[in-house]
């Protein structure tokens, strides 16, 4: 039965924290291309605002990131799929980098694994999300400015 409870506890799903900052434009852009399409009474040019902005939220809600067993599984929409292996994983720093990548927010942290590799993410609850990484493999360095009393 203890077998059973720590699987459950092990596996968990974080969901992207969707930042306003990323959203706000998307809404913006799309709305500007409403604008014309409505005041035209072109209501067929009108779907192409609408099935873009549609297709961005959808993406954006999409990202999660999953810790089952050893592995941290980055997912986002039907194309992307990041599979990493705990052990792997060196360090998580706190980064507000641009940079493309499977997070829906500026507040980001990103994961150094392998020798050279990373990937920036941004979880909802991130101290929740690095305390679990932390208890599979407590060999990971944090670097977030609210984890320093934590460490």
């Amino acid at each position: 039965m203890a077998k059973a409870e720590e699987k459950q506890t092990n596996n968990k799903v974080y969901p992207s924290k969707v930042g306003l900052e990323l959203l706000v434009p998307v809404l913006l852009i799309s709305g500007a291309g409403m604008v014309p399409a409505i005041k035209e009474g072109a209501w067929i040019k009108l779907g192409i605002p609408i099935g873009v902005l549609i297709l961005v939220v959808a993406i954006f809600y999409s990202i999660s990131y999953e810790i089952k067993k050893e592995v941290l599984v980055v997912k986002s929409f039907f194309w992307f799929k990041k599979v990493i292996p705990i052990t792997s994983i060196r360090a998580i720093e706190e980064t507000y980098n641009p940079i493309s990548a499977p997070a829906a927010s500026l507040k980001r942290l990103e994961i150094r694994y392998d020798r050279f590799n990373s990937i920036i993410i941004s979880p909802k609850n991130r101290m929740d999300f690095i305390a679990h990484l932390k208890a599979l493999s407590p060999s990971i360095q944090v670097k977030v400015k609210k984890w320093e009393g934590k460490s």
